[in-house]
């Protein structure tokens, strides 16, 4: 459990409000577990965060619940548990990067587009990829990079348009892309040069590099569940669960799941009701067996768990139909 403190850090005033009370130069709360049996305390110094469990009727420690088995272990592990994620959520800040200008900047990342940074490289903790959920594409990378022996930098990469590449190349704070294509990827040094509202409308720009249409989204139908195709034969209009941002006159293609795995409706958004969390779908198209899993797959949509937007270039044969290949 240890493991988790690592890309976290206390947040003092956040501490103070969950109850902690300094001793000694350390933050320090005690919690109740099974009614009382044992104590978890919670001791925080600096950035560092450490907890032991004691036995309240021998006021000693307590380390079997590490690797012991059974209801009564199971019952101890889960409300340590569910106290230490209630603290990190509600009393911690996510500390992803050696580099404090990095990490505001993926904290507003975070706030901005609900996106976090991946460490995809094996053995490499310090570079951190942002990249669009709905088609996996990159759109920044928090990267180190050593400029001599004795210096270190922290950059970001994005993609802008080349005329912009060139243009703020001139600029203090930006350098040659580093790692990545230099025509249309930039680095930015993460070392306050420039402010964190520049930065951010750099990342919108090359975000939107990666961005599907705001108006096409595609959504799972179970045929166990409900049955699409019946629905469409006795009604042109058939009333949805609104779970995203849909809007009136969005283009919403209907996928249907497993055995059948294919897209088979292209509908409009007719109706809004807010108060129902519901959207009415009028059929435009029912589509045969064009817009199978391979052929999605192939454009860009590796899976439909969910409401998502579409792929551009996907959504483009959706609407005109396939092209001779």
């Amino acid at each position: 459990m240890e493991e988790r403190w690592k890309k976290k850090r206390p947040v003092i005033e956040k501490i103070e409000r969950a109850g902690f009370k300094k001793e000694n130069g350390a933050w320090k709360k005690c919690f109740l577990l099974l009614g009382g049996e044992f104590r978890l305390e919670v001791e925080i110094a600096g950035h560092k965060t450490a907890y032991k469990v004691i036995d309240t009727a021998f006021e000693e420690e307590y380390i079997g619940y590490k690797v012991g088995e059974g209801e009564f272990v199971l019952r101890l592990k889960e409300e340590i548990e569910h106290i230490l994620n209630d603290l990190m959520e509600t009393a911690y800040e996510d500390v992803w990067f050696a580099n404090e200008q990095a990490n505001r900047i993926a904290g507003r990342i975070k706030e901005t587009y609900n996106d976090v940074p991946q460490f995809l490289f094996k053995n490499d903790i310090e570079t951190g990829v942002f990249r669009n959920p709905d088609n996996e594409k990159w759109y920044g990378i928090i990267i180190d990079h050593k400029r001599n022996e004795k210096e270190k930098e922290t950059l970001l990469n994005v993609k802008l348009d080349k005329k912009m590449v060139t243009a703020l190349l001139d600029r203090a704070g930006y350098e040659p892309a580093y790692h990545m294509n230099k025509t249309y990827w930039i680095s930015i040094v993460l070392d306050g040069t420039l402010e964190d509202d520049e930065i951010m409308e750099r990342i919108s720009q090359s975000h939107a590099f990666t961005e599907t249409s705001a108006k096409g989204w595609v959504i799972p139908s179970k045929p166990d569940i409900y049955d699409v195709a019946r629905g469409f034969r006795e009604n042109d209009t058939i009333i949805w669960h609104r779970k995203a941002n849909f809007q009136k006159g969005d283009r919403v293609f209907i996928y249907v799941s497993a055995p059948i795995q294919q897209v088979r409706f292209q509908c409009v958004v007719t109706e809004i009701d807010l108060a129902q969390k519901t959207m009415e779908l009028r059929k435009v198209k029912e589509y045969k067996d064009e817009f199978t899993i391979e052929v999605l797959k192939k454009y860009g949509l590796k899976a439909v768990r969910g409401a998502r937007h579409v792929p551009r270039e996907l959504e483009r044969l959706l609407m005109e139909g396939m092209e001779d290949e």
